[in-house]
């Protein structure tokens, strides 16, 4: 009785499980496609901004990023209001990578886009299979991410504020080396943790990764020829 129990008990575990990661890729799915519409959005957004924000649109828009993922993470539990502002969130970013996308073809054509987005899709994919495949836990990357990710943030900014071209690129590096090794460890994370009230989080966490690498490697592959 006590064998039979146990062996209900870890096939629900089971299946509690596979319905918590199955949530977690269907939240990222779905801000991918809200993210798509804001890159399709991009050029309308950019010319009703832009009289107002002038010179300063980048800013406002990073401050708007930042606003609304701060705004997510903290009601990733609380719903309906987590789906309106995971919603918020990535289609603000698909504006950014969609403005990205467009000033980087004007000067080196949609190659680049292309060619980010296929790598970030194989970036994706392989650390997946690994996470999923090794089963290992990754949590030993954690002071790897946290300064990589640090020193992309204060990076960026710096490059951007005094206009470092060369900089930047090497920012770029930083943050698709940090971003491939957060998004690794929180693939693991997923797989390992027993609370299960929180696929938002996750996915969330999972979108800025792979948002990130995508605009790193567009940097990276088109930067020098903008």
């Amino acid at each position: 009785m006590d064998l039979q129990q146990s062996w209900q008990g870890a096939s629900e575990g089971t299946r509690s499980r596979i319905d918590f990661v199955r949530n977690v890729y269907l939240w990222l799915m779905g801000g991918f496609a809200v993210a798509a519409l804001g890159a399709l959005s991009a050029p309308f957004v950019a010319m009703a901004l832009v009289p107002v924000a002038g010179s300063f649109l980048g800013w406002v828009l990073f401050g708007i990023q930042f606003g609304t993922l701060m705004f997510a993470s903290s009601v990733s539990r609380r719903k309906p209001l987590n789906k309106v502002a995971y919603g918020l969130f990535t289609f603000v970013s698909g504006v950014i990578a969609g403005i990205v996308a467009l000033v980087i073809a004007q000067g080196a054509g949609f190659m680049p886009v292309f060619m980010a987005f296929g790598l970030t899709g194989v970036v994706f994919m392989t650390l997946t299979v690994t996470a999923f495949v090794s089963k290992k836990d990754f949590s030993f990357l954690r002071n790897f991410v946290i300064v990589g990710i640090t020193v992309m943030f204060f990076g960026s900014l710096a490059a951007a504020i005094f206009h470092l071209e060369t900089f930047r690129l090497i920012i770029s590096g930083v943050a698709v080396i940090a971003c491939s090794a957060k998004l690794l460890w929180d693939t693991s994370a997923m797989l390992r943790t027993n609370d299960f009230g929180d696929p938002a989080g996750f996915a969330l966490a999972l979108f800025v990764s792979l948002y990130n690498i995508f605009i790193s490697l567009m940097n990276l592959l088109g930067g020098r020829r903008r």
